[in-house]
């Protein structure tokens, strides 16, 4: 997010309320539609995918502080916006932060005027009930009543352990960096006024912190020399552990040339420990303006080398404003940036994949995304999913999504998804992404009196609620007629309210949302297809994945004639006999011995060919030691076949 100063306008109240995320991008979910204007939405998801909306509000001409909470499905769960703050601000607003812990409470820290008409920071905790829990008037984290000084910009980070921390300027002769860390009820942990980062030349700004190894923080913040409108500035991260310590402090670059108004940067984990950067300079003042990257890793290695990678080798094309996602899985980040013309005139977006090493791999000239012209284009916000790299960028005034493989090939059927077509100007923007792959984008928008919209993009390039469907059916077989059928939940954050078992496209019986296995007993012999669907409130995910598993009784004349029905022979028999059937593709198929109580007495697995497949059953080697009749299962992927058998020693 790229904005410093708003400036203030009064306006008249009005209702707006949002019902559902919008599946449609030509109609965004209003968030706060009122005559007065509403600016810099801020946004963060809950684990069990509740969803905090922050912002200001100027109905009264002094900029309150509202939030609104959305349940999973974007139903506002408070009738009515919650008033954080009515304390004056002052007559122009800057960068605040909205969070949450981990117990699904909302931290917002912000600054104002209440405390003798100079600017400090506070505080609040608020739970999903509405309720304060760090007190009505939040807990103020700085003390200055001389207007010499003034603190800024403030950023939280919630730690897994409960605690939060909070780091700001500190404005007067020189600015410093002021940071400290609350416990869950709100103890100073770190000294009543924390602790203050002052450079022996210069100053620290634009503090930002992010999770480093186990419970230990990362803190980055720039160093800044000369004037501050054209400073010299230096990126510098620090480790921070939870007793207040900062074991050590490195350089991710100290080339120069990045502006006064180059302010946050992406600035997020590497899933290991350590940091991943990135931000835009022109270092060798020649008004050629170059994204780099850079990775610190746990231990405050720069591996990408002295003052980062450089992203993308264009002459005389110039890049600005990047965003990244990070696979920490294959150690590769995702930029994606501005591109301009060396004038500046025209615009368009590109993007370029890296290694931790600092190494190029989609070609040093990163590929076009949207090729330069004259309609503006700029970068919102970016992360990673297991589908690919989720890209949100602004293109004249419609919003859109896109998503990428390492391939450099689109991960979804489009090649890109319109988030938002509406023509009104739109700015401020706010993203937040859930570990289920989807994201919640805000924004501000209008051309005066500014209302809110957010738009929810699911991992698969679908916009709306999203309702998952359970995972990894699999049916087990209990002789001589029976089948148990297990499930995986759709979501390790999400419960559905129920869950709807089908056999033969019918429904056949319905269990609570915290079950996770059902058992079919006196199925006839035949073949029976299984999927499962997961009730939330009114709505039905799609079916799971299908089992099918068929009874084949020894006596039975016609399915043993069946093309796709396994078949042993001969039945009955001593010694051995032939299991046969057609496998779809090569795969493994398990084969179990039941004995006649369906008590199992052994297994083995196979190799499977596509096509006619032919397998020794010896039911001695498998634990069966007396003649009579048992029950030979089949599972080979989703199909599940039961036979009975008659040995006769």
């Amino acid at each position: 997010m790229k904005h410093i100063v708003l400036c203030i306008a009064a306006c008249v109240l009005a209702a707006a309320l949002c019902a559902q995320w919008s599946t449609d991008p030509y109609a965004p979910s209003i968030i706060a539609g009122f005559d007065a204007e509403q600016v810099i939405p801020k946004v963060a998801i809950v684990p069990n995918g509740n969803t905090y909306i922050c912002r200001f509000d100027n109905q009264s001409g002094g900029y309150r502080v509202y939030l609104d909470l959305f349940d999973i499905y974007g139903n506002r769960i408070w009738t009515e916006s919650l008033l954080i703050s009515s304390h004056t601000q002052m007559s122009w607003l800057t960068e605040y932060d909205l969070g949450v812990d981990t117990e699904g409470n909302a931290i917002i820290v912000f600054q104002d005027i209440r405390n003798a008409g100079v600017n400090n920071v506070v505080a609040y905790k608020v739970n999903p009930a509405g309720e304060f829990l760090w007190g009505a008037d939040g807990i103020a984290l700085s003390n200055d009543t001389n207007a010499d000084y003034g603190n800024m910009s403030p950023v939280c980070f919630c730690s897994a352990d409960g605690s939060s921390y909070f780091a700001w300027q500190r404005l007067g002769a020189v600015t410093s960096v002021v940071i400290n860390r609350l416990s869950a009820d709100g103890q100073k942990l770190w000294g009543e006024w924390g602790t203050t980062f002052t450079a022996t030349e210069g100053s620290y700004t634009w503090p930002q912190i992010i999770q480093g190894e186990g419970n230990d923080i990362l803190l980055k913040l720039f160093h800044d020399t000369g004037p501050f409108w054209s400073p010299t500035r230096h990126i510098l991260v620090m480790k921070g552990t939870p007793d207040g310590t900062f074991p050590w402090t490195v350089s991710a670059t100290e080339a120069g040339g990045i502006p006064a108004w180059e302010q946050l940067i992406p600035f997020v984990g590497d899933g290991a420990g350590g940091a991943v950067l990135a931000w835009y300079d022109d270092r060798d003042s020649n008004l050629d303006n170059d994204v780099y990257c850079q990775r610190i890793d746990s231990q405050g290695n720069a591996t990408m080398g002295l003052n980062g990678s450089l992203v993308n080798v264009s002459l005389p094309k110039q890049q600005f404003y990047p965003e990244v996602a990070v696979d920490a899985a294959n150690q590769q980040v995702y930029v994606f940036y501005r591109e301009t013309d060396a004038d500046q005139n025209n615009f368009g977006l590109a993007r370029q994949l890296m290694s931790f090493s600092g190494d190029c791999l989609w070609g040093q000239a990163g590929p076009t995304i949207v090729n330069i012209g004259g309609e503006s284009c700029n970068t919102i916000a970016a992360h990673w999913t297991t589908q690919g790299a989720v890209f949100l960028y602004e293109r004249g005034a419609n919003l859109y999504a896109s998503c990428w493989t390492s391939s450099g090939d689109f991960a979804w059927a489009s090649s890109q998804v319109g988030v938002a077509q509406t023509t009104d100007p739109k700015q401020h923007f706010d993203c937040d992404h859930h570990p289920d792959n989807w994201c919640v984008l805000s924004w501000e928008q209008g051309y005066s009196g500014f209302d809110i919209y957010a738009m929810r993009i699911n991992g698969n390039g679908s916009l709306g609620p999203q309702f998952l469907p359970p995972r990894n059916l699999t049916a087990e077989q209990q002789p001589p007629s029976s089948v148990i059928l297990s499930w995986q939940h759709p979501s390790p954050y999400v419960e559905p309210d129920q869950y709807c078992i089908f056999m033969n496209d019918e429904l056949a019986q319905t269990v609570a949302g915290d079950v996770l296995t059902y058992t079919v007993t006196d199925l006839g012999s035949g073949t029976h297809e299984f999927y499962v669907k997961a009730r939330y409130g009114d709505n039905y995910s799609d079916p799971s994945n299908s089992v099918t598993v068929t009874i084949v009784a020894a006596d039975d004349p016609i399915l043993p004639s069946v093309e796709a029905a396994p078949r042993l022979t001969p039945n009955p028999f001593s010694g051995t006999a032939t299991l046969s059937f057609v496998g779809k593709n090569s795969s493994t198929a398990c084969v179990t011995l039941y004995n006649a109580k369906g008590q199992k007495l052994g297994q083995r697995d196979c190799a499977v060919i596509a096509g006619t497949n032919e397998i020794t059953i010896d039911p001695r080697s498998l634990g069966l030691r007396e003649s009579g009749v048992f029950f030979l299962s089949l599972r080979t992927g989703g199909q599940v076949s039961l036979l009975k058998g008659l040995f006769i020693k």
